[in-house]
Parts: structure tokens; sequence; C-alpha cells
């Protein structure tokens, strides 16, 4: 530990005496002490030479130290006589059996009647306020009858020169320590108040805000050197001096007068866009300064750019193209040159399409195809979250929101895709409560956080998908007209695979290529079951069988008896009767058949759900990879379920 570097005291007085006592008491461990024997009127200007070269405390003996404590802006420990100091004076001066005249600066010393007749002697009260005011004073106690002049060292001087005697009025060595310990205190203080100003200035200087700060009289007090370069200005000009006119348009002085905070203000000055944020500081409930920082704009631009760039790292990017969506039926080819049109118009997409049909896919090829390709891609599921988590995942919210909120708050995902695209899969089944909010996002370009107070401008553009009819749903009063209308501006719709049949052994080939080991070459008699089969869970299950297959059969080229026994298993758990419609009895009517089919076909949907759960003791993702369905899908169907429930009971 590095050894504490000692104090520098200057004793400063007429005194000779009391100079001698203070030589005395000073500890050569903790302090050096300098003496300065001048007059009241030498005391001032030595004073402060001696505080420039350094010196930490001032110790003033008597008179000299009342006026240099009362006319230096530093702390200065006065050596005082006290009363008993005063009493042991008087004690020598009746021995003498004379009028005894009493120094006192600028005011009487109280008591000095009670010493009269305490001592049975005659006291003469002499005061002064300089050294003339003492010469005077002495001299003319001198002419009316006093023979003895008690006071500080210079009176005994003076008295003598008058062949009078002139005793010392010494502080008592109680005294002189006690001024010592003062002296220490006040030296230690401020080098823990230089220190805190030095950790300051450092931290001012390298901070990468500009940083000004100005006292309640409208004065610069802060002036860092990235506010300096930043407004223009010469801080050896500015501190100390009123509020340059080139920022008084930051507002500044308005916090200072109202009192309230100004945040992220964005003001031109010296013709650069700057965002400033203004804090007062309150004591004792009054403003006392105002502290502002200072930030270009370009340079927030900047983070932005950075945060975004990391955002990429953390997957918010579109991986596939519009190429990725394959195809080579008429339907599909269409669709892709409709897709790549509507990427140009950057206004909101609804794309429909039944489960596993590839609706991400094409929406994250469309963005790759706009003019937000190189910004975030931001994708949810509006079905897999409860509605308060769904709220506070799109929008974000600050800290202490609701219980379990993370300290800081949370960004939400409107604001990550901030000038990219957000995919909203599933949207019909987002809460009716929440479509609100989605509507304000759409037409006014902004958001606000759950338990937050300030607008976010954001530019999104909006892609959704549903397997659902949206039409419907407003018809039924489940999804709002107005909402409909902005997310459907332009409309896709992609085509199940069973009536794309063709598409199937392009498909095929593709996924299987993608996961053998082997040459990857589907046989013609594999490619031929295929396309019989209507593919309910659409390329989603297609894909997962042709993935089994690749997996267990390992290097093989081909295995049609692993082909057809896995063909078998996806067939049997089929969720969708692909069965021709029979034709209705004589008298049944269409409608009724149709119902009492629609009924049967839910009815054996649920049974096999919940018989496959029971099989994979209730573990959703392995379920849902044997029914060839995705875990949203089966959490969503089984969300069905419960409400198809709760209204039969």
């Amino acid at each position: 530990m590095q050894k504490s570097k000692k104090f520098r005291f200057a004793f400063v007085s007429n005194s000779s005496e009391i100079a001698r006592a203070v030589k005395v008491y000073a500890d050569p461990r903790q302090e050096e002490v300098i003496i300065k024997l001048a007059t009241m009127e030498e005391a001032l200007p030595v004073a402060r030479t001696l505080l420039a070269e350094g010196v930490d405390v001032v110790l003033g003996g008597g008179a000299t130290g009342k006026l240099l404590r009362r006319s230096l802006d530093q702390p200065v420990v006065t050596i005082a006589r006290t009363h008993l100091d005063v009493l042991r004076a008087l004690i020598k001066a009746q021995k003498k059996e004379c009028c005894v005249g009493l120094t006192s600066f600028e005011q009487p010393t109280d008591g000095v009647d009670i010493f009269a007749r305490l001592l049975d002697m005659r006291i003469q009260q002499i005061i002064f306020n300089s050294s003339t005011e003492l010469v005077a004073g002495i001299r003319k106690a001198v002419g009316e009858g006093v023979e003895c002049v008690v006071g500080g060292g210079i009176c005994s001087e003076i008295a003598s020169s008058l062949g009078v005697e002139g005793i010392v009025v010494t502080p008592s060595n109680e005294v002189i320590q006690r001024a010592f310990e003062e002296a220490r205190s006040i030296a230690a203080a401020q080098r823990k108040e230089r220190e805190k100003a030095e950790q300051l200035q450092i931290i001012l200087q390298t901070v990468v805000e500009g940083v000004i700060g100005v006292d309640a009289e409208g004065q610069v007090n802060i002036l860092n050197q990235t506010a300096a370069e930043l407004l223009r200005l010469d801080p050896e000009a500015a501190v100390g001096k009123p509020l340059p006119e080139i920022v008084k348009g930051a507002g500044i002085l308005k916090v200072l007068e109202t009192g309230m905070s100004d945040i992220d203000q964005i003001r031109r000055i010296v013709d650069t866009d700057i965002v400033i944020n203004s804090i007062p500081v309150k004591a004792d409930g009054k403003v006392r300064s105002v502290v502002s920082t200072f930030r270009q704009a370009s340079r927030i631009q900047n983070i932005d750019r950075k945060l975004k760039e990391k955002l990429y790292a953390k997957g918010w990017v579109a991986k596939y193209t519009l190429d990725h969506f394959k195809g080579q039926s008429r339907e599909i080819a269409q669709l892709r040159d409709k897709a790549a049109r509507y990427a140009e118009a950057d206004t909101t997409i609804l794309i429909q399409g039944e489960t596993g049909t590839g609706k991400e896919i094409l929406a994250q090829g469309i963005h790759n195809a706009s003019d937000r390709k190189d910004k975030p891609f931001v994708a949810i599921n509006c079905s897999a979250l409860p509605e308060t988590l769904l709220e506070s995942e799109l929008f974000g919210y600050e800290e202490g929101a609701f219980t379990g909120a993370k300290r800081g708050g949370k960004i939400g995902l409107f604001e990550l895709a901030n000038e990219g695209t957000m995919f909203l899969d599933e949207i019909a089944d987002i809460p009716q409560s929440l479509q609100a909010r989605l509507l304000r996002v759409l037409e006014e370009k902004e958001v606000m956080r759950v338990g937050g107070d300030r607008i976010i401008r954001v530019d999104v553009r909006i892609i959704s998908s549903t397997y659902k009819e949206l039409a419907v749903e407003v018809k039924n009063q489940r999804f709002r007209a107005d909402l409909y209308f902005r997310l459907a501006i332009l409309r896709l719709h992609i085509p199940p695979l069973r009536n794309r049949i063709e598409d199937v052994p392009l498909l095929a080939q593709e996924l299987f290529s993608r996961y053998c080991e082997g040459t990857g070459k589907m046989p013609a008699g594999i490619v031929k079951q295929l396309k019989e089969y209507e593919w309910p869970g659409n390329v989603r299950e297609l894909d997962a069988l042709l993935k089994s297959y690749a997996v267990l059969l390992g290097r093989k080229n081909s295995d049609e008896k692993l082909f057809q026994e896995l063909f078998a298993e996806v067939r049997a758990n089929e969720l969708i009767s692909p069965s021709p419609v029979q034709q209705p009895s004589p008298g049944l009517r269409i409608d009724r058949y149709k119902s009492n089919l629609k009924e049967i076909v839910e009815q054996f949907e649920v049974e096999q759900i919940n018989e496959v759960l029971r099989d994979c003791k209730f573990n959703r993702q392995e379920a849902a990879k044997l029914l060839g369905i995705s875990v949203n899908t089966l959490w969503r169907k089984l969300k069905q379920q419960e409400e198809s429930s709760q209204k039969d009971g």
C-alpha cells in the first residue's frame, strides 16, 4: 500500500511566541509546518501565495487568523485565545498592581467585567481592526494611565516601544492540539475531494458523450472536451461564464427553470443534429444545477446499425430466397412471379395456405427480394404464446412492468425488426386485445412498451400468414375488419400439395438429396407411390417421411421395403380421409351428410392425436414427429380440442 503523503500546513501570524508553540506541537510524521510571521496587512497576500504553492491548510493566530478566515475562500484554522488563556495572562498582570489594557479584535471580549471584579483590578479594553488602529489604541490607553498591555505578540512589542510592559496571551496546549486536529481533518477531506474531482474529470474527458453542467445562476461549471469540440466552445472561456448563445437553444435553461427533465430531444446546433438529455440536480427541493449530455444523432444511428448487426448474428436474418420455394407447377411458378413483384411494393402481405405449405419460406424469400434484405427478418408464431407473453414479446416492456420483468426491461420484436420485416405467423390466432395495438403499429408506425410512457417510432414491413380464412374470421367477429384490410393489402395463396401433385417428384428429390448419404437418386417406383398420396400435411409431411427414410437408409442407395414400411405408417396416421365422398342415400340431405362426415373426421383426428400422445408419454415433440405435423400445429389442435370440450361442458 502506498504511504500517504504528508500534509503541508502554514502558520501565519505576527506572534513569534505562538509560532514557537505551534512548532512544538506539530507532528512531523503527519505534517510539515511552514512558519510565516507577518502583520495583519501582510498576512492575506502571504497566505494566498502559500496556498498557490500547494499548502493544504493555513493556520492563523488570533486576530490574523480571524482576518484570514473572513478573506480567503479556502478553509483557515484559527488558533484563537480562550477566556481561560486571557484569565491566565490577566493574573500575571495582577501582580504588577496597575491599570491593565486588554486588546480585542473587532469587538469587546465578553466577561471582562467579571475578570475585573474577580481579580480586583481595572481593565480597559482596546478594540482594533487593523495594525494602525492597534498602535493608536495602545498609545491612547497608555496616555490614559494604562501601565500594562495584555494581548498578542505584536501588542507586547508596541507596549514596549511606548515604555510600558506587555504580556502575551498564549493559547493553551489543548487549543493548539485541537487546531492541528481540525487542520488534519480539513486537509484529509480536501485530499479526498481532489481525488474525486480528478476521477470526475477523467470520467468526463473519457466518456463518448459531451457533458455540460450549469449552476443555479445559469453559469457553466462543467464542460468536457467532447462537448467543447462538438459545440465549438473554448473550455477556458466558457467555464464560469453564462451559457453561450449557441447552446441556449438546447433547452438547458428551461430545465433549470421548470425542474423537469428533458430527455432524448433532437435539436440542430452548429449545423449538426444532436440528441440532448438534460437532468435537473435538486437539493432540499430546489434545483441547484442542470447536467446535460450531448451526442451526435449520426453516432446513435451507427450504434443502432451495430446492434442490428449483432441481431443478425443471433439469427434474426432470412435464410431463404424465392428460389428455395420449389415447384414446377404452373401455380407455383405464377406464385413466385407474383411474390417477386410484391417484394418491390414495400407494403403488407397476407399469405394464406394450409400448414406445411411453406408460408415462412415464401415470406423470407419476399424479404430477401426486397430493399430491406440487409435488415432484420423477425418471425413469431402468434398461436404459440399466451396473450400476456405475446404482448411483451411483440412490444417489449420497461423495468418493473410486471412480476418477473427483467432488470432494465426488454426490447420488443417490433423494435428489433426496425427497418426490416416482421413475419407474424398464424395471425388469425392473435388475441383481440392485441389486434388494436397491432393496428396502431400499421397506421402510426409507432409502439409503446408494456409499462412504458414513451412512444417509439418503428419502420417495419409486416408479412402475415394464416391457414384460416381471415375473411370468415372477420364475419364471425373474431378478427377486426380494419386490421384485416390493413394486413391484406397484397395477398398470396399457396395451394396445398394435393392440388399440385406434379410438384411432388421435384420436391421429393430435393429433400432426399439433402438428407441421404448414398447417390441421392429417388427410384421411379417410390416417386410413383408418392404421387398417389394426397399429403394432408403438405410439404412438411413429405419432408418428415423422406428424412426418416434417409436416416434409416444410411449409405445404401435404395431400400423399397424400408420405404414401404415407413410410408404405410404415414398412411395409417393420415389425419384427413383421402377416400372419395360416397353418394348420399335417397332422402338424405347433402349438407347433413357433409356435417356428419366432418364430425367423423374431427373425432377420428382427436382419437389419433390422443392415442399417439399416450404412446409418447405426452411428449409433444415426439408425438408431432410421429403424426407428421409441426409442434405448433399439434399445439393448435390440442387448443381447439380444449375449447371444444369447454363449449360442450
